[in-house]
């Protein structure tokens, strides 16, 4: 169940690219919050490390993705 659900992430993720791409900012960061939320909650359930590792690159990617976000605003 968790590695599907991780699995599931990476359209999630690639949405916001394309939100970001598109210059919709406003739904890119929605979206973005979103995904950090559900990121966490699935960090706060993990119990292998290779799940971990691997939210841990989608953690560090939706940073980045925010201050993308965050510059293209400025």
């Amino acid at each position: 169940m968790l590695t599907e659900q991780i699995v599931n992430l990476k359209p999630k993720v690639q949405t916001i690219i394309d939100f970001i791409a598109k210059k919709d900012l406003v739904n890119a960061h929605v979206y973005l919050h979103e995904v950090s939320n559900e990121v966490e909650g699935l960090i706060d359930s993990v119990s292998l490390d290779e799940h971990l590792i691997e939210l841990g690159k989608y953690q560090v990617l939706l940073k980045h993705l925010l201050l993308k976000i965050q510059n293209d605003k400025d």
